[in-house]
């Protein structure tokens, strides 16, 4: 929210970061409507970001005046509507107010243009180089406009202008069957992890755990009737990997480097139609195992009943991932944007090993480390791995 100078009383809704993941959203709908009242912290709006659906709260009390349209994509700090005493008073402020595109990004804030544009065509127009007065569609220009004459007017030296990804190869067409579109949850998944691993400098290494305590922790879970599996302590050793590497609990963007607070850190899970959500588990340094597991219990019943929240998944430094379900040794994440690494697991499996010049046989698991490597190095990711192996082999149970 942002004072609007022109007429006193009057304020500038502007979109939040929902979600770590998003530099833009979709308006679902208004749950105030135009001259309606605005109470703070009520409901003022439904979002859908690339994880979830999800309120967003009115900023303030106030008359409010929406200045978006429902379906449209919202980028995050885009003034979405005002606030005002009465609607007369926002009416002034808009009159009197120069146009000013919305930011779509921190580098695009304060750009002045003389068409009126969304901000996602504003950016996508800007990242490709074109003249938004050339677009010519009727009304305000909107993302879909630009991606329909980047289509026809392709951008020498970009492979896939085209909203879908661009056209087949000739010759390939007749050996292919047009399969079914992505959902628009695995679009926008895609689309957002496509710009994060642009960012980065994507490294990984592995290491392989001895699993006996950990299997003698989730044996005796079983035993008192309580079904879990290796994301508690994959959370574990994830804290354990960020006290003994600091740059664990940053993220880069270009020069600038950035720290949490405090680790917090994600997990994946599924819900029962199959999309992928990563809620995020606070204070993981100062909690117990089963601590541990009481919190990913019921951030997953929030995932398979729709109702995790956006900022349950803001927040996180890294990311714990297991494929124990599957005959994997080990399996390579993508980072998340905002975050420094991520963390994954293999299914667990017999291996004989040599202990005291005795062969015998242990539960073993890999681990993963997925991380930026223009935030650390592999020295750093190695000893940070090394942490989270020590930490699941030294468990007390």
């Amino acid at each position: 929210m942002s004072p609007a100078d022109s007429v006193p009383g009057v304020v500038a809704v502007t979109m939040p970061q929902v979600n770590v993941n998003d530099e833009e959203v979709i308006l679902l709908g208004w749950h105030v409507p135009d001259g309606g009242q605005a109470v703070e912290g009520q409901p003022l709006c439904e979002v859908e970001t690339s994880k979830s659906v999800g309120d967003m709260p009115s900023p303030a009390s106030g008359i409010f005046r929406p200045i978006v349209e429902v379906g449209e994509v919202v980028a995050i700090g885009q003034t979405i509507g005002f606030l005002g005493p009465s609607l007369e008073a926002i009416e002034q402020h808009l009159a009197a107010r120069p146009r000013v595109a919305e930011p779509s990004n921190a580098g695009s804030r304060g750009l002045e243009t003389a068409v009126d544009a969304t901000a996602g065509a504003i950016e996508l127009a800007r990242r490709h180089g074109v003249d938004l007065a050339q677009v010519g569609a009727p009304g305000r220009i909107r993302r879909e406009d630009v991606e329909r004459y980047l289509a026809e007017h392709p951008v020498p030296g970009c492979e896939s202008t085209r909203p879908d990804g661009g056209e087949l190869p000739p010759l390939l067409a007749p050996l292919v069957d047009h399969g079914p579109e992505l959902s628009d949850h695995q679009w926008s998944v895609a689309r957002h992890l496509t710009v994060t691993q642009s960012r980065l400098v994507n490294a990984f290494v592995n290491m392989d755990v001895d699993m006996t305590a950990a299997g003698r922790w989730l044996d005796a879970r079983r035993q008192a009737g309580l079904v879990t599996g290796p994301i508690p302590f994959l959370l574990h050793a994830a804290v354990a990997a960020v006290r003994a590497v600091p740059p664990l609990a940053s993220f880069r963007l270009g020069r600038k480097v950035f720290s949490y607070h405090t680790p917090a850190i994600a997990f994946t899970a599924r819900s029962p139609d199959g999309r992928l959500f990563t809620p995020v588990v606070r204070s993981v340094d100062s909690q117990s195992l089963e601590d541990l597991a009481r919190q990913c219990v019921a951030l997953s019943m929030a995932v398979f009943r729709g109702q995790l929240k956006p900022a349950d998944q803001l927040g996180a430094c890294m990311t714990v991932s297991a494929l124990a379900d599957q005959p994997v040794r080990f399996h390579v994440g993508l980072q998340n944007a905002y975050q420094s690494a991520i963390l994954t697991a293999g299914a667990v499996r017999q291996t004989a090993t040599v202990r005291d010049g005795q062969l015998a046989v242990r539960a073993e698991m890999t681990l993963c480390l997925s991380y930026d490597h223009g935030l650390m190095d592999g020295w750093e990711a190695a000893a940070a791995l090394d942490a989270a192996r020590l930490a699941l082999e030294s468990l007390d149970v």
